[in-house]
């Protein structure tokens, strides 16, 4: 018996093939391209699988964009999605640090991943892999290249402000300075993390965190994040499929 999950983010949609010990297909494609034919995509992770959308009915669906999708029947919160989909990779973790395209959430669970606690970033994009997108186009460096580049920095220029929009000019004013882009890049990093760290005061932060979403992909955000808090770290071999194996746990 298999089921489905999808987790239609903001940037990406992610999804999920799986039974009741293993991932059997994956497909992660822009969001965008994945709202113009959604049946289609699903049914391209199903068949990965050997199944077909009409003929299954465990589907689930979570994200910023799950209320689109109107022929999944059971919708799922992400923080949901996010916590068993983290404590199923990693059952021994007790927190979750998601780090997506619009937000940042850290989680506490229990051992089947219910969710005890939680807080949110979701009134500014700082610390956002928009913001993170937003900042790439700006230094015109690739999205991928840019935690690579900071833990390549032999200085570290200072982003101080807490908001997205300043923060762009503080970069725009020290590219006009000559700063070397590694060095905005590792300062920039460090102010993300100062935010997201911002959240683990307003929940109980218990033994061994799970990190998901797109940011998680960023060697400079784990690299920092490490040294700072004195947990064990947990990235998934690919953090974005996460919300989506808690959608398929659900259904």
């Amino acid at each position: 018996m298999a089921s489905a999950g999808i987790d239609v983010g903001s940037i990406n949609t992610a999804v999920v093939t799986l039974d009741s010990e293993r991932v059997l297909s994956t497909i992660i494609v822009n969001t965008d391209d994945f709202l113009l034919n959604p049946r289609q995509i699903v049914n391209q992770a199903l068949e990965k699988a050997g199944f077909d959308l009409e003929k299954i009915d465990k589907i689930a669906a979570t994200g910023r964009g799950r209320k689109s999708l109107d022929f999944v029947r059971k919708k799922s919160a992400e923080v949901v999605c996010q916590a068993r989909g983290a404590i199923w990779i990693n059952p021994s973790a007790r927190t979750v640090l998601n780090l997506g395209a619009e937000s940042s959430r850290i989680l506490s669970v229990n051992e089947d991943g219910r969710v005890l606690s939680f807080a949110a970033n979701d009134k500014c994009a700082a610390g956002s892999g928009l913001f993170f997108d937003s900042m790439a186009h700006l230094m015109d460096i690739p999205l991928a290249d840019m935690g690579k580049l900071a833990l390549e920095a032999e200085s570290m220029e200072e982003v101080s402000s807490r908001c997205a929009v300043f923060a762009e000019s503080e970069v725009i004013s020290h590219i006009h300075r000559g700063v070397p882009k590694e060095a905005i890049l590792a300062g920039l990093h460090k102010a993300v993390v100062d935010r997201i760290l911002d959240l683990t005061s307003k929940v109980t932060i218990l033994p061994e965190m799970v990190v998901t979403g797109g940011v998680a992909k960023n060697q400079a955000i784990i690299a920092e994040l490490s040294a700072k808090l004195d947990l064990q770290l947990h990235l998934p071999p690919e953090p974005q499929l996460v919300g989506a194996v808690g959608a398929a746990l659900l259904a």
